[in-house]
């Protein structure tokens, strides 16, 4: 728990590194399937994080995880009519780009929790 603390690249990742510790570690006897338990856990987080996201913002979920994916293979942030593709309504030219920005930074804080330092 020290390490999750301290470590600036863990900290986003802490809260469910945590409930993986406390809710599945227990229940796994043998120590070599933790890796493969928490690589499970932590596709099925993603899983549900991103249908989380297209939930809250009214977006199609294949075509976000599209877009989702796109991103996370290039590194480029996508460009707001990308994400205004993915709306299942259209919302106002005034509403658009609050929208479009919100919905980007949740992108960049699903690869820095999800994707980011857990590769490798």
């Amino acid at each position: 728990m020290d390490i999750l603390g301290g470590d600036i690249a863990l900290r986003s990742k802490r809260e469910l590194i945590e409930k993986f510790i406390q809710e599945n570690l227990p229940l796994i006897d043998d120590i070599d399937l933790i890796e493969d338990e928490f690589d499970r856990y932590w596709e099925e987080q993603k899983v549900l994080k991103l249908k989380e996201i297209s939930e809250e913002e009214n977006l199609d979920q294949k075509q976000f995880k599209n877009l989702m994916d796109k991103y996370v293979f290039s590194g480029k942030d996508p460009l707001q009519e990308e994400v205004m593709s993915c709306l299942e309504a259209r919302p106002s030219l005034l509403k658009a780009h609050d929208i479009g920005t919100r919905i980007i930074q949740k992108m960049k804080d699903f690869v820095e929790v999800f994707i980011m330092g857990m590769t490798g």
